[in-house]
């Protein structure tokens, strides 16, 4: 390989040690000053290469990437106001710990603070947003490149869990065909090193034995599971509540797959075990990031709960009187309780569980297309697809609160980092590049609107992705609030918009359908697998 200048080599240093970690996919959104960047991603046939023109979306759709199966994704984009538009997508990457490469090409020191075009502090940017960042400028001085490809491998090294931002400054000319300089990477920086696994049975022991000194013999116990860094161990965290007759109640943002036998409606069975004065009397929660309302309002009322994480800072956001335990290396469901609580409680929540699905299948159908409603039917969809990506505000709620366990391992992906309306048609189509199996993504009319530059990323795609658009006329989500009871509400919050749907997905040449009650939806339903192409159904909610 021809290496051109001393900016191509460098980035060919950073690119191979990045391979070298096990990074497939980059995503590129191209300008000049990141020329050898991208020179030198086009050398390494082992990459997948993405390039979209907005940082932004660009940014998500990594962050979609690196989701799924949480390997790291790198970003490249220029400088300037590029790298700004990073911020959005490393914000919820570092919330979630995901390992995203943030790599922003700079100007060289002597362009700063002097009027320079494109020209700004870029450090500063992902700073706080971000596990580590640290800065390079390129030079030609030998002993500096040992120094880079050192610094770079103790970077890398073993592969980061959140995300990070290198940042690189180039001098112009980038490439320099003619050059007769003989360069060569320092392959000595280049071999990965196998990075033994931290394991500390000493800390697992004392973890084990704090937790046993919180006993719950005899109580009635149930197990929240929420949000984690890392998949959960379904297979392992269900013999485990077999064996103890522990009862598991999940969120939807869990990594726990649809088809499980656990308990689902989080909010309709906690809200029967109080009216029946059967709630637990001990509460292990595996993750957090609670969703429900009713999740968190039950664990303020508790005294004795186990919280158990692998989030790099406390998650005691509600300032809870509970033991709580904090790893990233330790497989959360060796830290579970080993003793044997109230046999019976196990059957009365399964039974409370069992007794409202019943009910809810017997309930008369609404006339009315309400946004419950398009939820439950949405079910019949949700069966036929690999990976399910959740939207913020109402959807994810009513997700949590009305879907039943499903016949298939389907697996549900959400964006609670921040939980922001932002990138998320982005997100979706990452999770569904990387999946590379049957997606669906569920959101709002105003999360679309947001990020309707999204839609280009879908052309990277292969396999039929379905869109599903709840319009509900502009953010109703307000209407369950306290602010609905103010004359300000309609006009300052809820933001109905006259943007044809049907117009973008043209343009963007996806397939549209307009659904308008549950027997359309149902019918759409029936005749999906048919399909072979991207869909966006806009289901016009009645209000």
């Amino acid at each position: 390989m021809r290496i051109l200048s001393h900016g191509h080599l460098w980035s060919l240093q950073l690119l191979e040690s990045c391979r070298g970690i096990g990074v497939k996919t980059l995503c590129i959104a191209p300008g000049s000053r990141s020329t050898c960047l991208v020179k030198a991603a086009s050398q390494i046939p082992s990459f997948n290469i993405i390039t979209h023109y907005d940082e932004r979306s660009l940014g998500f759709f990594a962050l979609g990437c690196a989701k799924y199966d949480r390997v790291p994704v790198v970003i490249i984009t220029t400088s300037g106001s590029a790298v700004a538009n990073l911020v959005p997508s490393a914000t919820e990457a570092y919330a979630l710990q995901i390992p995203l490469i943030y790599i922003s090409a700079d100007r060289p020191p002597e362009l700063h603070h002097c009027g320079a075009n494109q020209t700004l502090e870029q450090e500063p940017l992902l700073k706080h947003s971000v596990n580590k960042q640290v800065s390079y400028v390129v030079n030609d001085d030998k002993t500096s490149f040992k120094a880079y490809a050192k610094s770079i491998q103790s970077l890398l090294t073993p592969p980061p869990k959140g995300p990070l931002h290198i940042n690189i400054a180039f001098r112009e000319p980038f490439l320099i065909p003619s050059s007769s300089v003989t360069l060569q990477l320092d392959k000595a920086y280049l071999k990965t090193k196998k990075i033994k696994q931290k394991s500390s049975p000493s800390l697992l022991k004392n973890y084990q034995q704090t937790i046993q000194g919180h006993p719950i013999r005899n109580h009635d116990v149930l197990c929240i599971v929420s949000n984690t860094v890392k998949p959960i161990n379904h297979k392992k965290l269900l013999d485990w509540s077999q064996h103890y007759h522990i009862p598991i109640m999940t969120e939807c943002s869990s990594s726990i797959p649809w088809n499980e036998p656990i308990i689902r409606q989080v909010d309709h069975v906690i809200n029967v075990l109080t009216q029946r004065s059967q709630l637990p009397t001990y509460i292990i929660c595996i993750g957090a990031k609670w969703i429900s309302k009713t999740v968190q309002a039950l664990l303020q009322k508790q005294d004795n709960i186990l919280l158990i994480h692998d989030f790099p800072e406390t998650q005691n956001c509600l300032s809870l009187p509970c033991l709580e335990i904090a790893n990233q290396d330790i497989d959360l469901t060796d830290l579970l309780p080993t003793q044997q609580p109230n046999k019976a409680y196990y059957k009365t929540c399964h039974h409370v569980a069992n007794q409202i699905i019943t009910k809810h299948k017997k309930q008369n159908q609404n006339k009315l297309f309400l946004e419950i409603t398009c939820i439950k039917a949405l079910s019949l969809l949700m069966q036929h697809m690999h990976s399910v990506f959740l939207g913020n505000s109402l959807t994810v709620r009513h997700v949590n609160e009305h879907i039943n366990r499903l016949k298939n391992p389907v697996k549900t992906i959400t964006q609670r980092g921040v939980s922001g309306i932002d990138g998320l048609i982005s997100t979706m189509a990452g999770i569904a590049y990387q999946g590379s199996q049957r997606t669906m993504g569920i959101i709002g009319d105003i999360s679309f609107f947001y990020d309707v530059g999204g839609l280009s990323l879908l052309k990277y795609i292969k396999t039929p992705l379905l869109l599903v658009v709840i319009n509900n006329h502009g953010g109703q989500i307000f209407k369950t609030l306290d602010i609905n009871n103010d004359a300000i509400c309609n006009p300052l919050f809820v933001m109905p918009q006259s943007i044809r749907i049907n117009d973008i997905a043209k343009a963007y040449s996806i397939a549209y359908q307009k659904i308008v009650s549950e027997k359309e939806l149902i019918a759409f339903s029936t005749s999906y697998n048919t399909l072979n192409k991207h869909h966006i159904i806009e289901c016009i909610i009645n209000y």
